[in-house]
C-alpha cells in the first residue's frame, strides 16, 4: 500500500517518506513483498490471525494497562512456549538464543511524526508549503524538492540531500534566508528604507534631507530611487554628491534623476539662488538660464 511502498521493485523500492524515517529512526530495515508474488505478504501477516484468536478472543479489558500487562504474560507463557509451526522449537527459546542480544535500545528522543510535501522552487527563490514561503538557494531554481514539515523545524531535500533548514513560519507569512540570493540581488533587497536613511546619514544632512523627503511621501514608490541616489557616491564620491543633494533640496526636486544630472553637468559647485524654484529644466541650464527667465 502507498502509506509504506510507493512503488515496488525487488531491488530498489521506493518506499514513503514519513515509513522511512520512521524506519531509520528505530534503526529498523524495510524489507517488502515481492510484487505479483501473493503468498509473501500472507505469510509474514500469519501472525495476527493467531494473536487474535488466541489472546484476544474471549476477553475483556479493563485499561490499555491492563492489556500490556496480561499481553507480557501471554508472550511468555503461551504463545513463546508453544511450539512454532515452522521451526518447530518454542519461539522464545529462539528469541533468547539469537534475537536477544542484537536488540537496541531505544532512541534517546521519540519519533516526530511530519508531512512530506512537493514543491518548486520559483524563480524568487522560494517555495510555498502550507502556505508559507521558505527560501531556497538560488542555485536550485527551478527543480522540484521534497520538503519535510515538522511541528518546529521545516527541511528541504533535493534526490535525497538536505539542501536548506527553516524554523517553521507563521501561515502568509515568508521565510527568507538573504544568503540564498546571489550576492548582488541579496544586497538590493537588504536595502530598505531603515537601511537608506542610515548611510544617507553618514554622507550628510542634505543627503539625509533627500532621502527622507522621498521616503515620507511614498517608501516603497521611491525606494529604489533613494537606492540609486545613495549609489552615486560610488562614481561621483560623498563630498560631490552632498553638494548636489543640497541644490537639489534647495530647488525643491530630490529625485534621483535631478541629484544626476546635477553630478554629470558639475552643476553642484554653483551657488544656489535664493529663490527656490520647483522646475527642474530651469536650474539644470544654470543660474544664468533661470536669472534671464525671470528678468522676461
Amino acid at each position: 500500500m502507498k502509506t509504506g511502498v510507493i512503488k515496488a521493485d525487488l531491488y530498489d523500492p521506493r518506499f514513503n517518506h514519513g515509513y522511512e524515517e520512521l524506519a531509520h529512526h528505530y534503526g529498523a530495515i524495510i524489507d517488502p513483498a515481492r510484487s505479483g508474488k501473493p503468498k509473501d505478504k500472507p505469510r509474514v501477516e500469519r501472525i495476527i490471525p493467531y494473536i487474535r484468536d488466541s489472546f484476544w478472543s474471549g476477553r475483556d479489558f479493563a485499561s490499555l494497562e491492563q492489556i500490556n500487562r496480561q499481553a507480557v504474560q501471554w508472550c511468555l507463557k503461551v504463545s513463546g512456549a508453544r511450539e512454532h509451526g515452522t521451526t518447530r522449537k518454542p519461539p522464545l527459546n529462539l528469541f533468547y538464543l539469537a534475537e536477544e542480544s542484537a536488540i537496541k535500545p531505544l532512541p534517546s528522543s521519540p519519533f516526530e511524526i511530519v508531512t512530506w510535501h512537493q514543491a518548486k522552487v520559483a524563480m524568487d527563490c522560494h517555495i510555498q508549503v502550507s502556505r508559507t514561503l521558505y527560501s531556497v538557494p538560488y542555485q536550485y531554481a527551478g527543480k522540484h524538492v521534497d520538503v519535510k514539515l515538522g511541528d518546529r523545524v521545516v527541511e528541504i531535500y533535493l534526490d535525497y540531500q538536505l539542501i536548506k533548514t527553516h524554523l517553521r513560519g507563521e501561515r502568509g507569512r515568508r521565510v527568507t534566508d538573504w544568503n540564498d540570493y546571489p550576492p548582488e540581488k541579496a544586497a538590493f533587497f537588504q536595502r530598505t528604507p531603515e537601511w537608506c536613511r542610515h548611510q544617507a546619514s553618514l554622507i550628510g544632512a542634505a543627503a539625509s534631507e533627500t532621502v527622507e523627503s522621498l521616503l515620507k511621501e511614498h517608501a516603497l514608490h521611491y525606494l529604489r530611487q533613494c537606492q540609486g541616489i545613495l549609489r552615486l557616491k560610488e562614481t561621483y564620491g560623498e563630498v560631490r554628491l552632498e553638494q548636489a543633494c543640497l541644490r537639489a533640496n534647495a530647488f525643491g526636486d530630490p529625485r534621483y534623476r535631478t541629484v544626476k544630472a546635477i553630478l554629470e553637468q558639475d552643476l553642484e559647485r554653483q551657488p544656489a539662488v535664493s529663490e527656490p524654484v520647483r522646475s527642474a529644466g530651469a536650474f539644470l541650464r544654470g543660474p544664468e538660464e533661470l536669472c534671464g527667465s525671470m528678468e522676461d
